[in-house]
């Protein structure tokens, strides 16, 4: 019995020494029994060290709601039964709901977007008005027309209105002609058959007179009215062929325009017709200056096939009564 007990108590004091951590064993020596200069020092324990601090995950920010119109949940609802509700897919709502944490989980008064607001278009920079200015020029000369017979002279009014940008570039141009003739004077030849009535009325309402592009295809300078066939190269009445001039001289400065007509054109006020050439003479065709490239007798093509009548010559000044208006023009206030 004594000696199953001693056995018991000696294995108890093995097991408690044992269970006590490294650190915490105690030293029994007292210096009686170990000479101070042979004694090692005894090293510090060390120090545990802390656990490395971990850093909390960043909350994730709340996403954003999708602006736009809204339904509210009510009891009963799902998300595909809400897109059903609003005729779109189930992924297309989830797309406008990026709010919703759980798609499968919404609840009575949540708001779910069911149509976004479209994102308003940035607002264009300021642009800063152009200015515009009015020309308006007026040129008159006689015609001794004398060679076609008697009573054809006449005194030519020629126009230019002109709209010209801060740059000095024609934005808009039109030109026409006011023909005066003998023949819209009564009594001008023969005073004794004056109509006094005509003065009369002159005074009072104008003189009953239409400008060249008010007559249009009546002034038939095509021949079409009096022969029955357009007999002209281009086919092309009076106000057809300004047309075609008014659009090319579009974009340019007047002393472009100048340029223009005094490099491609010849003295009888005409541009060279690079498109009629197997209808000019020897000696119209002499006159086409040879240093022409490719490119200008193209240009001289398109333009000469729309029109072929003069830009300066005895009949008509618009040469002159662009510079005109060129000279005169003041700005167009809004």
């Amino acid at each position: 019995m004594k000696k199953t007990l001693a056995i018991i108590l000696s294995a108890s004091l093995v097991l408690s020494a044992t269970a006590l951590p490294a650190f915490a064993a105690v030293d029994t020596t007292t210096s009686s029994t170990i000479p101070a200069e042979s004694a090692a020092p005894v090293a510090a324990p060390a120090a545990p060290k802390a656990p490395a601090a971990t850093k909390a995950p960043a909350a994730a920010a709340p996403a954003t709601m999708i602006k736009g119109d809204t339904y509210t949940v009510v009891s009963g609802d799902v998300l595909w039964r809400i897109a059903q509700k609003h005729n779109m897919t189930t992924d297309a709502l989830i797309k406008l709901n990026p709010q919703l944490k759980n798609t499968n989980l919404i609840f009575p008064g949540d708001k779910i977007v069911v149509k976004a607001t479209p994102a308003a278009a940035p607002a264009a920079p300021a642009v800063a008005a152009k200015k515009l200015y009015q020309g308006v020029g007026m040129v008159a000369n006689y015609r001794d027309n004398s060679a076609r017979g008697a009573n054809n002279d006449n005194l030519n009014i020629t126009t230019a209105s002109v709209l010209f940008d801060d740059k000095g570039k024609i934005v808009e141009l039109e030109w026409d002609v006011v023909e005066i003739t003998p023949k819209m004077f009564p009594g001008w030849m023969d005073p004794a058959a004056e109509d006094k009535s005509f003065y009369k009325d002159a005074q009072t309402k104008g003189f009953p007179w239409e400008t060249k592009r008010e007559e249009g295809y009546a002034y038939d300078m095509t021949h079409l009215k009096a022969k029955g066939a357009a007999d002209n190269l281009s086919k092309k009445e009076w106000f057809e062929q300004l047309d075609v001039y008014e659009e090319l001289f579009k974009g340019m400065t007047v002393a472009e325009v100048n340029d223009w007509f005094a490099k491609y054109c010849g003295p009888d006020g005409r541009p060279y017709k690079m498109a009629y050439l197997d209808k000019l003479t020897d000696a119209q065709k002499a006159a086409i200056p040879a240093t022409f490239t490719d490119a200008e007798k193209k240009m001289l093509v398109d333009v000469t096939t729309g029109a072929t009548m003069a830009l300066q010559d005895p009949h008509s000044r618009f040469i002159d009564a662009l510079n005109k208006a060129n000279d005169d023009q003041k700005e167009v206030k809004f």
